[in-house]
């Protein structure tokens, strides 16, 4: 995977620990966990993921947005 592609994947995910687009998670959202934290807080745990636990964020994103069309 190249750089840019790496950086949007990483935006993506902030954006989406931040607030769901669809407007709520499902129970099976692996971000419903931290939906009481802070901003920061959220930041402060994205970084502390290892790629692994943020690919599986990113996966489930992409299954749950096509379920929800």
């Amino acid at each position: 995977m190249n750089q840019n592609a790496l950086i949007v994947k990483e935006s993506e995910l902030y954006i989406i620990t931040c607030a769901c687009p669809k407007l709520n998670r499902t129970i099976a959202c692996p971000l419903l966990e931290i939906e009481h934290l802070s901003f920061k807080e959220k930041i402060i745990w994205v970084a502390e993921l290892n790629d692994e636990k943020k690919e599986a964020i990113l996966t489930h994103h992409e299954n749950c947005k096509k379920s929800k069309k």
